[in-house]
């Protein structure tokens, strides 16, 4: 071959070879998904890693104790004992956890429990498998027995089995060095005539087992042939007392499986539907923001949900209930088909029987504890969650000091600008009453129009005093929430754990002196359904939410908080089984 030829051959193969490289695509470039992918796996390793080592250099600097171990006796099987038991160093005590309940409750999720969207069994977890989890070993021991009896003077509890298979031996005395009460409470029925007997509450598994049954059977007995109109109505109107979260959910779940799955498979039957919701107040979710308030009651509009607010029930008889309303007296009855209380707690014998019996309790509805969770008047004993209530330094008292260091100007009274610097001062000062001032700080100008009564704005030290007296009044309870319970728990396992227990029988002032911290609520936010895939949230910083995405906030959160992988799986399963299939029916 010649080498003309042989260039020639030279530059056609390089001319092909260039041509082929132009027709190949680009490289392509990473997409979203994969970067967003990475960086989620990469958060998710630092986060755990993280978590592990702070962990272990915790595990690393708590003091070691000597001595024999001192017996700590959990009664409850809730949000409180959970925590609590979650804190404990297991190798420091002996722990025995006393319930009548044999697993843990994820109560908010029992308003989806009552029509299907969740399976009951997706929503509790074996409390054993939780103490294997927490504190493997032999030191922590389950009791399925409810305490009947306690002796605060010689440190004994009374338990007796009431379960429905009883054995030879149902009842046991056991000794304590510490003893934790975090019994929740039960509903209050305000001593209304005909509640106990006629209507559902909503605290337990079997209450939402019960009300699912009742609302089908309501359905198929609507649809029986010859069925006259004025029945079928009063058999599809269910009647929710409360317009708290429970309440809320508990309506908007309700109308949201009429609609969507009962008015497909019973043709004709939702003209008949009714859901009212009573509430005392001027508004529903009243312990929420304005704004969340005024949403959510346009929602419940919009989807024919009857609001009854400033009225309260005065008697409920088996398929009528009396409502009076607060501002004009008028009372009217209406019938029913089911009928929902769910408004106050109140406290249960063995918590109103520790109340009785010892002294520096205030004979109130729940135990009076200091601000370390101990039980005022009984040595060893401390308290948590929806059955007990933490004293509190009335901010009156102090009324004048207050007022005094906020009057930058020394004029007598409040300009907008020292109410605000006041506001942040007491919730150092207070921090019982955090939940209230973060809710007067979100709503400042609003507030402050609301204590400046003479409208001069300004607020004069009367003034002062009577928006003090008013919040004093409505700090003797933390809500009674999964939220304040689980805090509450987290506090004191790990304030026993670091004092091995010693802090039973030291002054709050000493305490104090060694920098032993009280217990402090802190409100992460607030979150209800309120139908149709919609749900409202309050944060303590951000402000308020509300609509579609916010329910994928709501559930994301509740999946996140289920006690185990076990039940975060059922549940979101339960959620995808739902939308794809729709609720159960069956009444079984």
């Amino acid at each position: 071959m010649s080498t003309t030829a042989l260039s020639r051959c030279v530059h056609s193969s390089r001319a092909l070879l260039t041509r082929g490289m132009a027709d190949q695509a680009p490289p392509k470039k990473r997409g979203v998904m994969r970067r967003a992918l990475r960086w989620t796996v990469i958060a998710g390793a630092v986060y755990t890693g993280a978590y592990y080592s702070i962990k272990y250099i915790q595990k690393r600097n708590r003091p070691t104790f000597e001595g024999p171990r001192k017996k700590v006796v959990v009664l409850g099987s809730g949000w409180g004992s959970l925590s609590v038991l979650h804190h404990l160093e297991p190798d420091q005590f002996d722990i025995t956890v006393v319930s009548p309940r044999n697993y843990f409750l994820f109560s908010p999720l029992l308003p989806s429990v009552t029509v299907g969207t969740v399976e009951s069994r997706s929503i509790v977890e074996p409390i054993r498998k939780l103490i294997q989890k927490y504190h493997r070993g032999p030191n922590t021991i389950f009791l399925e027995a409810e305490c009947i009896d306690v002796d605060t003077n010689n440190k004994r509890i009374t338990c007796e089995d009431k379960s429905g298979i009883v054995g030879a031996v149902s009842k046991i005395h056991l000794d304590y060095d510490i003893l934790v009460v975090a019994v929740g409470a039960a509903s209050n029925t305000f001593n209304t005539p005909g509640v106990k007997e006629n209507c559902h509450f909503l605290k337990e598994i079997s209450d939402a087992q019960a009300i699912r049954n009742d609302i089908i059977d309501l359905v198929e007995t609507a649809s029986f042939p010859g069925q006259e109109a004025y029945e079928r109505q009063r058999l599809l109107h269910f009647v929710v007392v409360g317009g708290g979260p429970t309440g809320v959910e508990f309506a908007a779940e309700v109308r949201d499986f009429l609609r969507e799955d009962v008015s497909k498979i019973y043709p004709g039957i939702e003209e008949d539907v009714m859901v009212t919701l009573v509430q005392s107040q001027d508004h529903i979710l009243n312990a929420y923001d304005k704004q969340i308030s005024q949403y959510t009651e346009e929602r419940f509009k919009m989807d024919g949900i009857n609001l009854v607010t400033n009225s309260r029930v005065t008697a409920v008889g088996p398929d009528e209930i009396t409502i009076k309303s607060k501002a004009t007296g008028e009372v009217v009855r209406r019938p029913y088909g089911v009928c929902v209380w769910s408004t106050g707690i109140a406290p249960l014998p063995i918590t109103t029987t520790i109340i009785q019996r010892v002294t520096g309790q205030d004979k109130g509805r729940a135990l009076l504890t200091d601000k370390f969770l101990r039980v005022k008047g009984a040595e060893g004993v401390f308290a948590i969650g929806d059955c007990s209530t933490i004293e509190q330094d009335l901010m009156i008292r102090q009324a004048e000091q207050l007022f005094q260091e906020a009057d930058v100007n020394g004029d007598g009274t409040l300009s907008l600008t020292e109410f605000e610097a006041l506001i942040s001062t007491a919730k150092s000062l207070y921090p019982q009453a955090e939940v209230q001032l973060s809710y007067v700080e979100n709503n400042l100008e609003r507030m402050f129009q609301e204590v400046d009564t003479s409208g001069d704005q300004r607020v004069d030290y009367q003034e002062f005093v009577a928006i003090l007296n008013k919040m004093d009044r409505n700090l003797k309870n933390l809500p009674a929430t999964a939220q304040v319970a689980s805090q509450q728990g987290a506090y004191l396992g790990t304030l026993l754990s670091n004092t091995n227990g010693d802090i039973v029988t030291q002054t709050p002032a000493k305490l104090e002196d060694e920098g032993v911290a009280s217990f402090r609520y802190r409100h992460l936010g607030s979150f209800a359904y309120v139908g149709d895939n919609k749900a409202v949230l309050q944060l303590p910083v951000i402000g308020t939410l509300s609509g579609w995405w916010t329910m994928w906030l709501w559930r994301a959160s509740y999946m996140n908080e289920c006690a185990s992988l076990r039940t975060k799986l059922l549940v979101g399963g339960d959620w995808a089984k739902a939308w794809v299939f729709g609720r159960d029916s069956s009444r079984i």
